[in-house]
């Protein structure tokens, strides 16, 4: 009787007396965004550009489910470069190609809570040696009555710990195949894995004349396409990153939604997002026209 009259009081009591809710998770966040690389890359509009730039913006509030606004009056520095603003939310350096093995430090000087004073958010990454990407093969797998194969990339591992990344693109398609993230491949080799011995490793890509691109569409593949895979060197933290994110995706959950994903970051104070690097190499094959692909027309 005790017992039930205690538990029905607090019940009351809970009910009935006001509840200050204070939770860090339900005020707005800032998001950074900065990966460094050595290599120019093409981007959909044929441009060669380098990924080197900064961009920040603001979360909702913990039940808000995208982000509010970009933020275009933050202070930013690259080791000891002021950046320039190029538009609302991101920041350029002038032009250069990160180092392999320099670190580097990005800070960003901002007033998020509106008191008149800028919070600093800072946080470091080193710049992975250059992996050279010899070639690329294909690996059949008899089990299927078409064709179908495993891709494997073949390159001299560096000694210690590695973190890698891989894109594939057909040239003779204008879609970019795995420039979504879920489509990204991610692999690491540890201490154990004789990183500076040659390598001929499969990456996630099975290669079939039909391959799902996404929900409703189909990625073809013909005999005489030329596939071209880049093999990116990630610094530890980006790794990290990319491989929760890739989580986070798989169950369709915006990346820093509120209630927000539980992506890691690397900055201090509080800020959310990546600041990473990472060098790149690129190989291509022809598909030989005997190997079961049909032609295109």
């Amino acid at each position: 009787m005790w017992i039930a009259a205690t538990v029905a009081g607090k019940m009351i009591t809970a009910c009935t007396e006001p509840i200050d809710l204070s939770n860090d998770a339900m005020n707005s966040k800032l998001v950074i965004t900065c990966v460094l690389t050595d290599t120019l890359i093409a981007n959909n509009f044929h441009r060669v550009v380098a990924e080197n730039i900064v961009t920040i913006q603001r979360t909702t509030p913990f039940f808000g489910d995208q982000f509010i606004d970009q933020v275009s009056d933050a202070q930013v520095w690259l080791n000891s470069e002021l950046l320039t603003m190029s538009g609302p939310g991101v920041y350029v350096p002038s032009e250069f190609l990160a180092v392999p093995g320099e670190t580097y430090t990005l800070e960003v000087h901002y007033d998020l809570d509106g008191d008149g004073i800028d919070e600093i958010f800072t946080a470091t990454t080193t710049m992975p040696q250059k992996c050279k990407l010899d070639s690329i093969t294909l690996i059949p797998l008899m089990e299927r009555n078409d064709f179908h194969a495993l891709l494997a990339v073949h390159f001299q591992g560096i000694s210690g710990e590695n973190y890698y990344g891989a894109k594939l693109n057909n040239e003779n398609d204008s879609r970019y195949f795995s420039t979504r993230l879920l489509r990204y491949s991610l692999f690491r080799f540890d201490v154990f894995s004789k990183e500076d011995e040659y390598q001929r490793l499969p990456a996630d890509w099975f290669i079939s004349h039909e391959m799902s691109y996404d929900n409703e569409n189909k990625y073809y593949i013909y005999a005489g396409d030329t596939l071209s895979v880049t093999l990116e060197s990630l610094s530890k933290e980006y790794h990290r990153f990319l491989e929760v994110a890739k989580t986070e995706l798989s169950q369709n959950n915006p990346l820093f939604s509120g209630p927000r994903a539980n992506v890691s970051s690397n900055f201090t104070g509080g800020a959310l997002g990546i600041f990473g690097a990472y060098t790149a190499s690129r190989a291509v094959m022809e598909l030989p026209l005997h190997i079961g692909l049909p032609m295109r027309e």
